[in-house]
């Protein structure tokens, strides 16, 4: 079989595809014969030489498949299935509360450990979900990551009601367009960002309420559409200066759900703005197996469909970055196996 790695930090040029045996079958864990990926920021982001993440390294985080072997779980072979993507001992007091994304042991797997992409892979049986029937294996493939994070940080954290008004920045990419769809699915008003015209119109079409460019005039644009009041929620996929723009973007009791560092990891802050307007600061990473089950039956029931940019063979997984990282994709960028 094959699979992709990350030969050492660096650009493009590190992914180098190798032929492998296909893993045996072990106890507690199944093998999956894999059908879609998808790419995402920390993809990219795991090309780089940052702190616990080690080479070489398969990579990939997304991946929904079928069932190969399923040793001694209750699988059958021939499943369709989704894999969980954080690695959790299932066994510590945030694990045990549901909260499989703030185990004290975590890790993702494609960035702290070998991930997801290549021909078979074997996985504990515990990061292993059942698709509903008529939930395809290429919308599957889409949620692990960006839809999870976005209904994690929308629904279970933030815990934002279907009158809540909400803004996103990043609106155009993967988590942005998660973001618009999760809010829109569950009856909130959006209001969301993108630089481009041809990318303003499908997330028109996809429902968004307004959509504004995040330039100069945001703030401007912001308390306009509200009347002056701010926004209940900013979802922010961006980071750096966006972040610390957000406190003046959000009502009194507002709340800022925070999930990337795409335009930068610092930022200055008005802790007055922040303590003085009663604001929630939320950090999201990922989401948890009950968030991709609530997304597998949303998206079973026709409230999301999650939006597909292109699909790239896995061959091509290197295309498929230099898409991502030119920013000419809207929506999830898919890999077929």
């Amino acid at each position: 079989m094959k699979e992709f790695v990350y030969e050492k930090p660096g650009g493009i040029e590190v992914i180098k595809k190798i032929e492998k045996e296909v893993p045996k079958s072990e106890p507690g864990r199944v093998l999956v014969k894999a059908a879609f990926g998808s790419v995402n920021h920390v993809d990219i982001w795991g090309r780089m030489d940052l702190p616990g993440q080690p080479f070489p390294r398969v990579f990939g985080s997304d991946l929904s498949g079928y069932i190969e072997d399923p040793s001694d779980s209750i699988f059958k072979k021939g499943d369709k299935v989704i894999l969980y993507p954080m690695k959790f001992c299932g066994f510590c007091k945030n694990c045990l509360n549901g909260y499989e994304n703030s185990c004290f042991y975590r890790g993702i797997y494609g960035v702290h450990e070998d991930g997801f992409f290549a021909d078979f892979v074997s996985v504990p049986a515990k990061n292993v979900l059942k698709l509903p029937e008529n939930v395809s294996l290429e919308y599957a493939s889409a949620l692990p990551v960006a839809y999870t994070t976005a209904y994690h940080g929308l629904i279970k954290r933030a815990k934002l009601e279907p009158s809540s008004v909400v803004l996103i920045l990043g609106g155009s990419g993967g988590a942005g367009v998660a973001a618009l769809q999760t809010a829109k699915a569950t009856g909130m008003k959006v209001i969301t960002t993108t630089s481009y015209e041809w990318k303003a119109e499908i997330l028109k079409k996809l429902g968004a309420d307004e959509v504004i460019k995040p330039d100069d005039k945001l703030s401007e644009n912001v308390l306009k559409l509200t009347d002056n009041y701010g926004v209940d929620a900013v979802f922010d996929a961006l980071g750096g200066a966006y972040t610390s723009m957000a406190l003046k973007l959000v009502r009194k009791g507002g709340k800022i759900i925070n999930m990337a560092m795409t335009t930068g990891s610092e930022i200055q802050m008005n802790l007055r703005l922040l303590y003085a307007n009663n604001i929630d600061m939320i950090g999201v990473y990922l989401g948890t197996r009950k968030d991709l089950l609530d997304l597998l039956n949303l998206v079973s029931q026709g409230r999301i469909k999650p939006l597909i940019d292109s699909v790239f063979p896995i061959d091509d997984v290197d295309k498929a970055q230099i898409r991502m990282e030119k920013r000419n994709h809207i929506g999830k960028i898919l890999l077929k196996f």
